[in-house]
């Protein structure tokens, strides 16, 4: 199972170097949520990390993505069926849990060293049997399983989402000063699309630097 594609919360503009356009949202939906949660979104890669039947399987974003050679030699550790299993006591046969995070750090992506010294993996979504747990449970799933988790840069409605990315801040968890990437925001409480994927968008401080380019 991958992880649900995030929509930006504004359109873009195909004529205009595809920068957005504030104002027009992406989702309808998005204009029925009165309160969002929103997080730090951490510049890394997309992992999973699928424990099914008594195995764990690692993946990126899509099945064909690489793991880098050092961020899988992290990972290993992180995610053994013992963890598992003491996690989720209550598991029965043939349940599905999948783990969604992002693998970050040194040689990952360009800036990565600024957050750690090493290879780490910060979790922001977990899946079991077709059901996704809300933010408490998560936290809950991170302290069982010794898990970093994104951490929450606020709790209130868009305009506060998007005045804080305007603000450009620095990363909750850097070790060294480093601007935010941007935030994921999803309603709150959890509410979802017709098609059982997370309501939820992004937005990057990127989106506004570019629009202040001439």
């Amino acid at each position: 199972m991958k992880y649900p594609k995030i929509q930006t919360l504004w359109k873009r503009d195909p004529e205009n170097k595809n920068r957005i356009i504030e104002g027009e949202l992406t989702k309808p939906e998005f204009d029925n949520i009165k309160t969002w949660l929103f997080t730090e979104k951490i510049d890394g890669t997309n992992i999973r990390i699928t424990f099914k039947d008594s195995i764990v399987r690692f993946d990126g974003r899509t099945d064909e993505a690489q793991i880098p050679s050092h961020l899988y030699a992290a990972l290993s550790p992180m995610f053994t069926v013992e963890k598992f299993v003491s996690a989720f006591p209550q598991m029965t046969e043939g349940q599905h849990i999948v783990i969604f995070g992002e693998g970050y750090g040194p040689k990952i992506q360009k800036g990565g060293g600024l957050y750690r010294d090493d290879a780490g993996f910060i979790l922001f979504d977990v899946w079991i049997d077709g059901w996704w747990l809300d933010r408490s449970n998560v936290e809950d799933v991170a302290k069982k399983m010794g898990l970093d988790v994104v951490p929450i840069m606020g709790i209130g409605p868009m305009n506060m989402a998007v005045e804080l990315v305007k603000s450009a801040p620095n990363s909750l968890i850097s070790k060294q000063p480093k601007v935010i990437e941007g935030i994921v925001a999803r309603s709150y409480p959890l509410v979802l699309f017709r098609d059982g994927d997370p309501l939820m968008f992004k937005l990057k401080v990127r989106d506004y630097t570019d629009l202040q380019k001439v």
